[in-house]
């Protein structure tokens, strides 16, 4: 099963279903001109689930100019190929992700920025749950994108030494956000997209979690 929400105008999440009460989402920016994507899910996920969405919207998988993987786990890499296939779209990921996912094919790098629909993402490398785990920051309306980059409770997908993972989270501390989204229901939160106050308590949680690891 999957659902969306819609965050903006041009922003949608579109949930999947990975067991009861849990569940993955991909990020989709919609431009007057391209769509981008952020991490592509499972094989089935493009077909089954993201392509028919863009399609609901009256556009066509052909309009997706450049597809983003936060990291190199399975529920955010498996679709890519064929994501490929279908939009032939470059997939970029940060590039000590790259030797992991050989279906990405621009590597990317702190700072750098992305267009994606018609915004501008600036890449913020967090590794802790991998070495080259991703937040993408768009300055202009305080939106962060994080994937799996702030674990909240689960402790067990701080995967690098903790104090790696609390620096990535101090670092999201300098940002000014407003919505930041996740990838999964990430307790205490509970939820994939956060606002104001809850990003800043989430991000306290995150660091009082790992500092007693």
């Amino acid at each position: 099963m999957s659902s969306f929400e819609k965050v903006f105008d041009d922003i949608y999440v579109l949930r999947q279903d990975m067991r009861p009460g849990w569940f993955f989402n991909v990020t989709l920016v919609f431009g007057e001109e391209h769509i981008g994507v952020i991490d592509t899910g499972f094989e089935n996920t493009p077909e089954d689930h993201i392509f028919p969405f863009i399609r609901v919207h009256g556009r066509d998988p052909s309009d997706v100019a450049l597809i983003v993987n936060t990291h190199r786990d399975g529920d955010h890499v498996r679709g890519n190929e064929a994501m490929k296939e279908k939009t032939g779209a470059p997939i970029a990921i940060h590039a000590l992700e790259m030797e992991a996912v050989p279906s990405a094919n621009l590597k990317l790098e702190e700072g750098d920025t992305l267009d994606l629909g018609d915004r501008y993402f600036t890449v913020i490398h967090t590794p802790g749950h991998r070495p080259g785990s991703i937040c993408l920051y768009d300055k202009d309306q305080r939106v962060l994108i994080c994937g799996d980059s702030v674990c909240g409770e689960r402790e067990d997908l701080i995967r690098m030494d903790k104090e790696v993972y609390i620096q990535s989270m101090r670092k999201l501390q300098g940002y000014d956000v407003d919505t930041m989204i996740v990838s999964h229901p990430f307790q205490p939160a509970g939820k994939d997209i956060l606002v104001n106050m809850e990003i800043k308590k989430m991000l306290e949680a995150s660091i009082e979690i790992a500092e007693k690891l």
